[in-house]
């Protein structure tokens, strides 16, 4: 068995405080939950980063100690992620509830509400992409997807059931 096991990898810098992106094979989002270091390929060795901490919002972000800015952070884009073997949790004991990876399930059965459209329906279910969560919404007869996200939601009113929205012209292509 190897040392090593590839977990995901890294994507762009998040932020100005040496955030990055990533994607987590979904079979080890519990290991990466509680991992304390990462392995990081870098010129054909693995060199250990510290966690210092995890966001399993939307989007999904690691910060390495010692990794403060967005230029110290670049370096670490487009990296594959390590765990050693020995940190991987043997199948019988992984539980698979790593809290926050659907953000907006919660919001199934509350209405959409677009600041030009007015009123467009009903949240049927959530799907989840990489980095991206969507709202599936009947509109004339035909499921549309609505990209869920904190720059299109303006607010959410938890008593009516309604998330307000500023959708992006021709998102929906309603004619």
């Amino acid at each position: 068995m190897s040392e090593y096991q590839s977990v995901g990898f890294t994507k762009k810098t998040y932020g100005v405080k040496g955030e990055l992106k990533l994607s987590i094979s979904d079979q080890y989002l519990e290991d990466f939950a509680q991992a304390e270091v990462l392995f990081l390929e870098l010129a054909g060795r693995k060199i250990p980063y510290f966690v210092e901490s995890i966001n399993f919002e939307n989007p999904f972000t690691v910060k390495f100690e010692d990794k403060n800015t967005k230029e110290s952070a670049i370096e670490l884009t487009g990296k594959e992620i390590f765990m050693r073997t020995k940190d991987l949790l043997p199948a019988e004991e992984k539980v698979f509830e790593v809290e926050g990876l659907l953000f907006y399930e919660k919001y199934v059965n509350y209405q959409i509400q677009d600041e030009t459209h007015g009123l467009l329906g009903k949240i049927k279910e959530i799907i989840e992409y990489p980095q991206q969560e969507m709202a599936a919404i009947i509109i004339n007869e035909k499921t549309v997807l609505i990209p869920l996200n904190e720059q299109l939601i303006i607010t959410v009113d938890e008593a009516a059931k309604i998330i307000s929205m500023d959708l992006p012209e021709g998102l929906l292509n309603l004619e």
